[in-house]
């Protein structure tokens, strides 16, 4: 039986004492400032929180630290190694034999088949699609032939194609958002079809790939997201392509498979997640940044890590190239900045109602000094900082003139960093309450944020379309099962998953950070940190979520649909790849 090498007890304790120490720290600040709607940073307060802070999170430590030493100490049973769907799963799971015994082609097209059929009736029910988000935006650029680069050009010319392609073969721009939404739907289920073809070929066990079928078919956020026009869907599909091929890549066997053809998956995956959302860029800095690292001192498979940093740089740069190409053929217009500064914004718009002497709370103390207070006034226009909401910068934000930021950049940075100087405390407290949702798994304002009274589709999940824009451009909502769409938008409007008892925290956003780093622990405490790599690229996108506007079910959906793939194909209990019985002999011959 092979060793199991495991981070000594000890210093695995400390680990998960750190995770579960931060856990506390952001649950209970954000519990505090949604209860009182300011935090006053007081040597008390911090005091009182860093106690709670370190006995409860060390607790939390404590009790992660027993639970996954005892299971990583478990003695591996016997046949561990070996194809995992043997006559005890095939007695379980003798329904769906076929994704234990059946070719890959007919895991991967059978679980295409079953994907599209669950989400079927969605699609039916919101024909020709949800439009929603961006969808009047980006309708208006292809209407009057003008791009912009607020939304990926290259979305925007997906949609248009389809649209043109509805209106040639049907004569209806219905039929062609129609034909968009399939064509999603297709990309969406093919990737995830794909993540269960990779765990078959990796003889992970026949329950993960039944678990993760099922979630792909009923997990309720995959059938709003697949029907939902946004850009969002399709960067998700290629961001788990290339997640699932960067793992797969490190798990190699070169015998097992035809050599080139992850190469290949990861490059598309990588090349259209750029295409598809800005975020994927500074995702791939992420990556491209903890790759140079392990080439240059990683002291093991320098081959694997040299060839990977080669394939990402090589998609990078293709991505961006096509990129470049397209704003050079349609004549796109670079678009506003100001996204980006969307913490910059609500940072400085809450100084100055707690201190600019602007009048509208009656904590303003009017400290802030003029020079400040003059050049907040040239960055925020209209004194729209009146009009600070803590979960979402876009009030404020519409009214920015970034002008500031691009030529005045030594005057904005002077009167960032002093207001972050003197008022440090409502510097935090803008990011905590804009990031409340992506932080604890108890916040409930993120379904709550875009809501406008009287008017519905506006709750977590956005289903609210602008009709009168886009019936004026030949798109209708056309539903071909109005009751079933009325179930849906009940559960929707209404934030159903949140009366989930237990279930709601798979729903919720504020779990999927802290899932995400409990894995980054574990796999560092089993010594497979090889196969935090895909994290990095979590990572990245995380760090442009957490400096966004809002906390918003289409941004997160991406982690939440790549979290179960990477969880099984990491976690489960597969055959030893060819790199890790290369490392075990290694170590064993060093000791």
């Amino acid at each position: 039986m092979q060793e199991k090498r495991i981070l000594p007890r000890r210093r695995g304790g400390v680990l998960l004492c750190v995770l579960g120490c931060l856990f506390v720290f952001f649950v209970k600040t954000e519990k505090d400032l949604a209860a009182a709607g300011n935090i006053l940073w007081t040597a008390g307060y911090v005091g009182n929180t860093l106690l709670w802070t370190v006995l409860l999170g060390c607790l939390l430590g404590v009790i992660g630290t027993f639970v996954v030493y005892r299971a990583a100490e478990r003695p591996a049973p016997e046949g561990a190694g070996k194809d995992n769907t043997g006559k005890d799963n095939a007695v379980f799971f003798r329904s769906a034999a076929w994704i234990q015994n059946g070719s890959g082609a007919q895991v991967f097209f059978g679980s295409l088949f079953l994907l599209c059929l669950a989400w079927l009736p969605v699609y039916l029910a919101y024909y020709p699609g949800i439009c929603a988000y961006d969808a009047p935006v980006q309708t208006g650029q292809i209407v009057e032939h003008y791009y912009f680069d607020h939304h990926p050009i290259v979305h925007t010319l997906l949609l248009q194609g389809m649209l043109w392609l509805g209106t040639q073969l049907f004569g209806s721009m219905n039929a062609g958002m129609a034909l968009y939404t399939a064509l999603q739907m297709l990309l969406l289920a093919g990737s995830m079809s794909y993540g269960v073809l990779v765990l078959h070929r990796r003889q992970v066990a026949a329950g993960w790939q039944i678990v993760m079928l099922l979630l792909g078919m009923f997990f309720p956020f995959h059938w709003y997201m697949s029907v939902s026009m946004t850009k969002d869907t399709v960067f998700s599909a290629f961001l788990l392509l290339q997640l699932i091929s960067l793992t797969d890549l490190l798990l190699e066997d070169r015998r097992e498979w035809r050599p080139g053809v992850r190469d290949l998956l990861f490059f598309i995956g990588t090349v259209g997640m750029i295409l598809f959302r800005n975020n994927g860029k500074y995702a791939m800095i992420v990556l491209l940044a903890f790759l140079f690292l392990a080439v240059c001192f990683g002291k093991r498979a320098r081959k694997l890590w040299g060839r990977l940093f080669t394939v990402s740089v090589a998609a990078f740069c293709i991505g961006l190239f096509v990129l470049s190409a397209v704003f050079s053929a349609t004549h796109a217009e670079q678009g506003d900045r100001r996204e980006m500064l969307s913490m910059p914004i609500q940072q400085m718009a809450r100084c100055m109602i707690y201190h600019g002497g602007v009048g509208v709370l009656p904590e303003d103390d009017g400290t802030m000094s003029e020079q400040d207070r003059a050049l907040v006034n040239d960055f925020i226009l209209d004194e729209a900082y009146r009009d600070y909401d803590p979960g979402i910068a876009d009030p404020v934000k519409r009214h920015t003139n970034t002008y500031v930021v691009r030529y005045r950049s030594g005057d904005f940075l002077r009167t960032y960093f002093h207001l972050l100087k003197f008022y440090p405390g409502d510097m935090i407290n803008a990011a905590l309450a804009v990031d409340a949702g992506f932080l604890s798994p108890f916040d409930v304002t993120h379904a709550t944020v875009n809501e406008v009274q009287g008017r519905e589709g506006l709750g977590y999940i956005q289903t609210r379309w602008e009709e009168d824009t886009l019936n004026n451009r030949g798109i209708y909502k056309d539903s071909k099962w109005p009751g079933l769409y009325d179930r849906l938008e009940t559960w929707a409007d209404g934030n159903g998953y949140l009366k989930l008892p237990v279930l709601k925290y798979l729903f919720v956003p504020g779990s999927y950070l802290w899932l995400y780093l409990a894995l980054a622990a574990i796999l560092v405490i089993v010594d497979r940190k090889r196969y935090c790599l895909p994290l990095a690229v979590i990572a990245g996108y995380y760090g442009t979520m957490l400096l966004g506007p809002t906390v918003q079910m289409r941004y997160v959906y991406p982690v939440m649909l790549a979290l179960p793939y990477l969880v099984a194909l990491m976690c489960g209990t597969g055959r030893k790849t060819e790199n890790e019985k290369t490392e075990t002999e290694i170590n064993q011959r060093q000791r």
